[in-house]
């Protein structure tokens, strides 16, 4: 019997320490800072605001070697006038959030967009569409040099019109979306597949102990 364990005891030992060591190699996606893209140099030299109806926006591209990113941040400078304006977001296979916000005063203000999972794969606009005419103006950078990122337009039906004398002071937050080749990386919670491993391991460990009390007894 002392033979027989001495064989069988470092077989089930091994094979926990194969397991719970799978848990230290297995893929985890690396935590990413996010990013601020603006176009502007973060002065505003004056406001810009429009009748009901009409959109002002900024158009914005991917870091260099991005193929997709998720928004969590619209980022607006209010110059005057603070008041409710509709946030809207446009690319491809996008779908437009159209919220309605009310900026609590002048200066920056934030719209959390992270619980919205808008991910983008190329260019992409954030734009304010004015309900009132009370406002609000979103600051202007006019100084040079000009990013030709600033548009317009009356309604959705139109193609945007392009600034050519400022900066419209529109900023979004993005996070990188990783899609290498094969599929999409997904965050893999280590807990999550080890545990089933464990409990395979302590399986395998009740099954010998009971294999060796049988024989003893026999």
């Amino acid at each position: 019997m002392l033979t027989m364990k001495t064989h069988k005891l470092p077989l089930v030992l091994l094979l926990m320490i194969v397991i719970f060591s799978a848990g230290s190699f297995l893929p985890v996606q690396e935590a990413k800072a996010s990013v601020e893209l603006a176009y502007d140099d973060g002065t505003a030299e004056n406001g810009w605001s429009a009748e009901p109806g009409i959109e002002h926006a900024v158009r914005f591209s991917l870091q260099p070697g991005w193929s997709s990113a998720k928004i969590l941040i619209a980022r607006f400078f209010v110059w005057s006038n603070p008041d409710t304006f509709r946030l809207h977001i446009y690319g491809s296979g996008v779908t437009d959030p159209a919220l309605d916000v009310n900026p609590v005063g002048t200066g920056w203000f934030d719209v959390d967009l992270s619980s919205y999972n808008i991910v983008v794969s190329g260019d992409f606009y954030i734009s304010i569409e004015y309900l009132s005419s009370q406002g609000p103006a979103i600051g202007m950078d006019t100084t040079s040099p000009i990013d030709l990122r600033t548009c317009s337009r009356e309604s959705p039906e139109l193609l945007w019109e392009i600034s050519e004398s400022s900066d419209l002071m529109i900023r979004a937050v993005v996070d990188q979306v990783s899609a290498p080749v094969g599929g999409i990386v997904m965050p893999t919670n280590k807990l999550e597949i080890v545990a089933p491993l464990a409990a395979l391991a302590g399986l395998v460990v009740a099954v010998s102990a009971v294999v060796a009390v049988k024989r003893r007894r026999d």
